[in-house]
């Protein structure tokens, strides 16, 4: 979504938008909040304040809560960044069938969404020549009255705001009194994969141990959610890639291979892994090397209340009876290509174009796997 479509949306959903609140959010469209978190915890206290204040407003039916505008559970602001409001939190407007859990009628924690503001606030450095380009393309708007300020109005404050050396802004009262904003800026991912965070505070809630596999198609992003569930929760969560556990040279016959999703170690990653995380102790496993063909790491593992295997063959039917929630990722053969060209080279692209995609392609058919799982998203993220 370009800035000149960002400007338009909200213009139509806030008619009362000043001047002010444009440039706010222009600026968090380039720098996000603007600073890092150094203190998490503080961070998740005044969410939890703000949230129960929300919370207070609504049960008593004030004027406050009556007049706050709900909107979407998350609002593009462009930039791969979104506006995650909390209060269709309470108003279980959230556009997700996710079952919250017995006795939470919340669909994700409010840990979880601090981890959201937190990660992304932590990671988005805005540059200052970019948001004055982005200003002069606000400023273009108001001048050919795309927008409902005048050049004028919008000149004298530009120069202002430029004279203070482009501040954080606030909220105009205006703003304030009409829409009662309350949300943290997050990275658009979180919206894309907000129900997997769903799935996994639920199953948090009422289990000591949760594992989730993420399956699909080689390039789709597997990693990539991987990692990004397992920076949300942190020492709690531990992340296992299947890619660790490739068939050994000598166990490749061509009975194996025969076999769909038989060029993986399946039986290696039931015994090590799978029977580590069963135990709940500390354990260790070993990473082979399809390339030298050698086991050469072995890596310690301390018990996490959430378990994360990702990767091609992770919901292999050896496998799949031990997740609580199967995900998985698709991805268009055009796009695979460029992705895997980009990643691993001219050199390695015939070797996965003839070779591993078809084998993948023939374990996801022959297997179903796609149809097997909890959660299916489709085109890469």
């Amino acid at each position: 979504m370009t800035l000149e479509e960002v400007l338009a949306r909200h213009i139509n959903s806030y008619p009362e938008i000043q001047i002010q609140d444009m440039v706010k959010l222009i600026y968090q469209n380039e720098f996000g909040r603007g600073h890092f978190i150094k203190d998490k915890k503080a961070s998740l206290l005044k969410l939890e304040q703000e949230f129960s204040s929300l919370k207070k407003n609504l049960d008593k039916g004030s004027n406050e809560s009556n007049n706050a505008h709900v909107g979407e559970l998350f609002e593009d602001i462009g930039n791969n960044l979104v506006r995650l409001n909390l209060l269709p939190l309470l108003t279980k407007k959230c556009g997700t069938g996710t079952n919250p859990g017995a006795g939470n009628n919340m669909p994700v924690e409010l840990s979880t969404v601090n981890s959201f503001f937190v990660n992304t606030a932590n990671s988005i450095s805005g540059k200052k020549k970019r948001f004055e380009e982005k200003l002069g393309i606000f400023r273009k708007c108001c001048k050919d009255g795309l927008l409902p300020f005048t050049i004028t109005e919008a000149d004298n404050y530009l120069e202002d705001y430029r004279a203070k050396g482009y501040p954080p802004v606030s909220h105009s009262e205006i703003y304030r009194q009409a829409y009662r904003p309350a949300y943290r800026i997050v990275d658009a991912r979180y919206r894309r994969f907000f129900d997997v965070f769903c799935r996994i505070d639920s199953l948090l809630r009422t289990r000591d141990r949760v594992n989730v596999a993420i399956d699909g198609n080689c390039c789709a992003g597997k990693s990539t959610l991987a990692g990004l569930i397992g920076n949300v929760y942190g020492c709690n969560c531990n992340i296992f890639c299947m890619d660790d556990f490739f068939l050994p040279r000598e166990l490749k016959t061509k009975e194996r291979l025969d076999e769909p999703g038989g060029n993986v170690d399946y039986e290696r990653f039931r015994e090590e892994v799978i029977g580590g995380i069963n135990r709940g102790r500390e354990f260790q496993y070993r990473k082979y090397d399809c390339r030298s063909g050698t086991f050469n790491e072995i890596v310690k593992v301390t018990p996490g209340k959430l378990n994360i295997i990702e990767g091609s063959y992770s919901m292999h039917p050896a496998l799949v009876e031990n997740y609580d929630l199967k995900i998985f990722l698709g991805i268009d053969e055009e796009e695979q290509r460029r992705r895997v060209l980009e990643r691993n080279g001219p050199g390695m692209y015939e070797m996965f174009v003839q070779l591993w995609i078809p084998l993948e392609n023939r374990y996801f058919s022959g297997l179903g796997i796609r149809e097997q799982s909890d959660l299916v998203y489709n085109g890469a993220g």
